[in-house]
């Protein structure tokens, strides 16, 4: 009872049972009325009673009592619930403030998203229990990362070791790449199936708004969004470029928790979404611009090499011209004497003691004149730079044209076992034509006593190949071994530049050569040379 006697409990001193609510520590009270009444008799409902009674039988007075206790304590509620959003506000702005100064030097995209997501779900933050971030694309958004437990039992123990380790704001915003791919790869399958058109709602609604927005139970939103969500609401905050750009959303929700989210927590996600949006638009262009000078730094080196090559081109036609104009000069005496020995071996006996001298200088000169002849073709091959889609099939039918009669009085028998409709290949047709010349000659020169002259081709992965095989007496394993070298010859009367000059062509068209032998059986040849893709259908051109 509020009532002792004719006295009221908030009248009494130094008396403990008149009062339930003055707890052992708060003695004090007793004696000091005043206090009591500020610190207990205010929120006690027996003095509204007490106030009431007064005012029916009293004086009328102690109901403006009443309404002043009632105004009162309304405005203190109000206040009490200013302080509290003014805590709210001071502890947010203090996060943005430290979510800022994290963000600044950041231009990682990964980095500032995680950095994001820690503000928008750690309790020094928004608290949020769960953060979707999505990334826009062409024309869609696709979900890139997320941060915070799957279920409850993974939401404690999260909570527990922050509370256990005690990290503090700053904690929690230390980017951890090791972290990072852990959620994104906890929630991948998750953030695979998200993926929507721009167009899709609550997409199309909060890009057009430009605000955050609530997505409840009760709106019309993705098929996807609404299986996953179900009843549970979210909130929905966008990103923009400076320019208005949609850069991304992040998709907020307190699944575990059940709390509402306030206007004020709805009016920081944004400023926080500013924040983020800025260092995600600079991170984006810095990524954008690493791709561009990439591109030009490929392009300067390609540009550069070109120069060197054309110099290099430059160089060696020159230098190209001079050897021709070279040989042309010795070519003219060789020649010279070459005939005037052919005149003197006419004009002399058969059993004259010059006939031996004579037939001597001869046979040096027609070598002169035949390393000449090899040498101007090994500079032709070397320096001719003009490419074009060739017709392999064509140039081998050409060659045996010109070769056959010249075979056949040798006894060598040609056979030809050609692919049809093989692959066109890129380049130069004179050399590609000497490099197979050079090839059948040597086949057709190593059988003396006549043979066969096997030429096929075929087409094997990205290369068409051709085999040259004669059945010639084959090759010793030490002339194998030096084939390829250049001015190495077995012959009387040759350069040795025959061989060296068809594999620099066969290379330099990105192909190879490879030569097995088999004493007694003869010598194969294949040339593998790559194709033209995508060509295969046009009518077989040359030049």
């Amino acid at each position: 009872m509020a009532r002792f006697g004719e006295e009221y409990c908030w009248t009494i001193r130094d008396d403990p049972s008149v009062c339930p609510y003055i707890k052992p520590e708060e003695g004090h009270l007793l004696s000091d009325i005043e206090s009591r009444i500020r610190e207990k008799c205010i929120d006690c409902p027996e003095l509204r009673k007490d106030l009431k009674e007064l005012a029916n039988s009293k004086d009328s007075v102690f109901e403006v009592f009443l309404v002043l206790l009632d105004e009162m304590l309304r405005r203190e509620q109000r206040i009490s619930s200013f302080i509290k959003s003014a805590e709210i506000k001071e502890e947010i702005f203090d996060f943005l403030v430290k979510l800022s100064s994290s963000l600044k030097p950041v231009l990682n995209r990964d980095e500032i998203l995680y950095k994001a997501l820690v503000a928008f779900t750690a309790g020094g933050g928004l608290g949020f229990n769960r953060a979707f971030a999505l990334l826009a694309a062409n024309g869609r958004l696709k979900g890139y990362f997320a941060l915070g437990p799957l279920s409850p039992e993974e939401a404690v123990s999260i909570w527990n070791g922050i509370n256990e380790k005690n990290l503090t704001v700053r904690d929690l915003l230390k980017f951890s790449p090791h972290v990072f791919y852990k959620e994104k790869e906890k929630f991948k399958d998750v953030l695979e199936v998200m993926d929507f058109d721009i167009e899709d709602e609550p997409f199309n609604r909060l890009f057009k708004t430009g605000t955050a927005i609530v997505v409840g139970p009760d709106d019309d939103i993705s098929p996807v969004l609404r299986s996953f969500y179900k009843d549970v609401p979210f909130c929905a905050v966008p990103f923009f470029s400076h320019r208005g750009r949609p850069l991304g959303a992040v998709l907020l929700d307190n699944f575990l928790t059940g709390r509402e989210v306030s206007h004020d927590e709805i009016k920081a996600m944004e400023i926080f979404a500013t924040e983020v949006s800025i260092a995600l638009e600079r991170a984006l262009t810095y990524e954008e611009l690493e791709e561009k000078i990439g591109i030009l730094e490929e392009a300067n080196t390609r540009l550069r090499e070109n120069q060197e090559l054309i110099m290099k081109l430059r160089s060696e036609a020159v230098i190209g011209e001079m050897v021709l104009q070279l040989i042309h000069s010795f070519k003219n005496p060789v020649v010279a004497i070459a005939g005037l020995a052919r005149v003197l071996k006419k004009k002399i006996q058969p059993n004259s003691g010059l006939s031996k001298y004579i037939d001597a200088i001869l046979q040096e000169a027609i070598k002169l004149e035949n390393t000449l002849r090899d040498f101007v073709c090994f500079v032709r091959t070397k320096y001719i730079s003009e490419k074009s889609h060739i017709d392999v099939t064509r140039v081998i039918e050409l060659l045996c044209q010109e070769k056959r009669e010249k075979a056949k009085l040798q006894g060598v028998e040609i056979r030809l076992n050609l692919a049809k409709n093989l692959p066109l290949v890129l380049g130069n047709h004179y050399q590609l034509y000497t490099c197979i010349e050079n090839l059948v000659n040597n086949s057709i020169e190593a059988m003396p006593k006549g043979g066969k002259l096997f030429i096929e081709s075929g087409v094997q992965n990205d290369f068409i190949w051709i085999s040259i095989t004669d059945t010639g007496p084959g090759i010793p394993e030490d002339v194998m071994k030096n084939l390829f070298k250049p001015f190495f010859t077995t012959k009387n009367i040759g350069s040795g530049l025959g061989l060296y000059t068809s594999k620099e062509i066969i290379e330099k068209m990105g192909g190879n050569i490879k030569v097995s032998c088999e004493r007694g059986k003869g010598c194969k040849v294949t040339v593998s040379l790559p194709y033209v893709k995508g060509k295969e259908d046009e009518e077989n051109t040359y030049s």
